[in-house]
């Protein structure tokens, strides 16, 4: 499922990159996604609330409702954001982005209004379905997403680049790049939470329990207690998107910086995706000592294989025809792009060995030690991203993938003291 997800950016910059203003336009759509994926933070969690909670009808029902709820509120939310001055206030105020680039993400970030309702019920039946071991299926609704997201991408494309075409009187040929990209993703999303509703019908009416004695009724306090500190480690997480955007802004050669990093976004969620894919395979499998330690072998394992899969990608001619060649950037961006890629080396490795510890801690109910990690993580990536935009001469690129590196370091530190603690004074049953 990661994995597949993590074809959608590069897919989309490749897009843009062979657009017109191409710039201008992966500027605009990297902030855009920044501020989107912000939006939609407090569902970034439903698959694992999901996955550790809908362990009944009763439970499910209740679940449900509360999807409801915050997938319709984001909605109203993000249309909130887009259609009125605070959007400006954000993009062009807070993060600093060049004035050029705040329209065209605000055209961009409008057609994005379905994304976080679309995301918080996508996520919450991939949940229910990896409880009970339909991983498939998931991956099913995945594919229908990124399938979605390429077609209409690579129509504006062909539309655009070939004026006699049939379809050369369709709207989609006057959107913009990050316009274009951001009608994709809606697309893509709702796609993918019509197809997971679907999939999910079957694990829905039988494989989840009507109520069995053994699991307790989930109640209103409880789903709060345990989620609160989940969305919060979510909120907090994403909020470094606009930090790492700042150290773009305000470091020699913004626009550039801008620019390249959705690209090397790109490729480095294409790497980190099966570490981010563990922390639901740890919720679904951790149950004693045994499973305990089969999955932390597995986890170092996985942490070391990621490293080394994005040394090989940005050490060796690789490099360039990732650029260049998939991405479709000029010689002068590629160069850059590659530069800011070497800085992210150990981000992978970093993401399994945070992913395996937030995982054994939710199994040991302890969220809030999740969301003080995640705080540690911000606080670092904001001093490093203040202290290196002003101190360093280096280009935004290099200034922001140094702080993420150093804020992933200084959250796998603290992680690891809380599960050795944890782990210390847990009782297997």
């Amino acid at each position: 499922m990661w994995l597949l997800m993590a074809l959608e950016q590069p897919t989309l910059s490749a897009v843009i990159a062979r657009l017109p203003e191409p710039k201008l336009n992966l500027a605009a759509w990297g902030l855009t996604f920044a501020l989107a994926l912000i939006v939609e933070s407090p569902v970034i969690m439903f698959l694992t609330l999901s996955t550790a909670l809908a362990r009944s009808q009763q439970s499910y029902r209740l679940l449900m409702r509360f999807v409801h709820l915050l997938a319709w509120g984001l909605m109203a939310l993000h249309l909130f954001i887009a259609v009125t001055p605070l959007y400006g206030l954000i993009v062009g105020g807070l993060v600093g982005a060049p004035p050029a680039v705040v329209e065209p993400s605000r055209m961009a970030f409008l057609l994005m209004v379905p994304w976080s309702g679309a995301i918080a019920y996508r996520r919450f039946w991939h949940g229910v379905m990896i409880r009970h071991g339909r991983t498939a299926a998931v991956s099913i609704s995945t594919a229908i997403r990124l399938a979605t997201t390429a077609t209409v991408a690579l129509a504006g494309l062909a539309v655009n680049t070939n004026p006699d075409a049939a379809l050369a009187g369709l709207p989609i040929g006057t959107l913009p790049g990050a316009s274009l990209a951001g009608l994709a993703v809606s697309a893509g999303v709702i796609a993918d939470a019509v197809a997971a509703f679907a999939l999910s019908r079957k694990t829905v009416r039988y494989q989840v329990p009507a109520n069995p004695p053994s699991v307790p009724i989930l109640t209103w306090p409880y789903l709060l207690r345990f989620y609160l500190p989940l969305a919060m480690t979510s909120f907090i997480t994403l909020a470094g998107q606009p930090i790492v955007s700042l150290g773009l802004s305000r470091s020699p050669m913004p626009l550039e910086s801008l620019a390249v990093w959705p690209v090397i976004n790109g490729l480095l969620f294409l790497a980190r995706s099966g570490g981010v894919a563990l922390q639901e395979v740890v919720v679904a499998l951790l149950a004693d000592l045994q499973s305990y330690q089969a999955l932390r072998r597995f986890s170092y394992t996985l942490a070391l294989a990621l490293t080394t899969f994005m040394a090989v990608v940005t050490l060796t001619p690789l490099a360039n025809l990732w650029f260049r060649g998939v991405a479709g950037l000029s010689p002068e961006l590629a160069a850059l792009a590659r530069q800011g890629a070497l800085m992210l080396v150990l981000v992978p490795g970093l993401t399994a060995l945070i992913s395996w510890q937030r995982g054994a801690l939710i199994h040991f109910g302890r969220t809030g030690a999740i969301t003080i990690a995640t705080v540690v993580n911000i606080l670092v990536l904001l001093a490093a991203v203040l202290a290196g935009s002003r101190l360093l001469p280096f280009p935004g690129v290099i200034t922001a993938a140094l702080a993420l590196t150093a804020s992933l370091a200084a959250e796998v530190a603290y992680l690891t003291h809380q599960s050795r603690f944890t782990r210390r004074t847990y009782v297997w049953a």
